[in-house]
């Protein structure tokens, strides 16, 4: 938060106006912060390409500021079968959600680890609000992977 603040001394010209105009400044400030937190109820979790999804293990939040958004995902698919090295889009939330933001920076790195030692990335689209998932070298039969991943939502 940078407000640039006008300086007000003793017996100064205009002094109550100029306090009137600082507070004014760190109250605009203070409202533009003020965001909201919306909740993604977990029938909104869409499963795509076959996949399939727990819906008990699905959260997703979205705190909302003017500029940006923060968001958290997570979410659980089955019947993963694919080859190494696959992209696929896995599981799409309402784009709604998102008030138009198309751009994504994540926190960390996207890349988990399955519980029988596979890695795979995750990734965020927000221009189709979808996860997908990249398999890297590991084969994947009939699996399940989780997807969770948190970052900025901007223009």
């Amino acid at each position: 938060m940078t407000i640039s603040l006008e300086a007000i001394v003793t017996g100064m010209n205009g002094g109550p106006e100029a306090i009137q105009q600082n507070f004014n400044k760190v109250k605009a400030e203070l409202e533009r912060m003020n965001g909201s937190v919306v909740e993604i109820s977990k029938e909104q979790f869409t499963p795509i390409n076959g996949f399939s999804v727990e819906r008990n293990a699905c959260k997703g939040l979205i705190f909302k500021f003017d500029s940006f958004a923060i968001i958290y995902f997570q979410s659980y698919i089955g019947n993963v079968t694919l080859k190494g090295w696959t992209f696929k889009e896995a599981l799409a939330i309402p784009k709604s959600y998102l008030d138009g933001f198309t751009k994504f920076a994540s926190f960390g790195v996207g890349r988990r680890i399955s519980d029988d030692a596979k890695q795979y990335d995750v990734d965020f689209e927000p221009d189709k609000a979808i996860a997908a998932i990249y398999t890297r070298g590991s084969e994947w039969n009939d699996g399940g992977m989780d997807i969770k991943f948190a970052g900025i939502l901007y223009n």
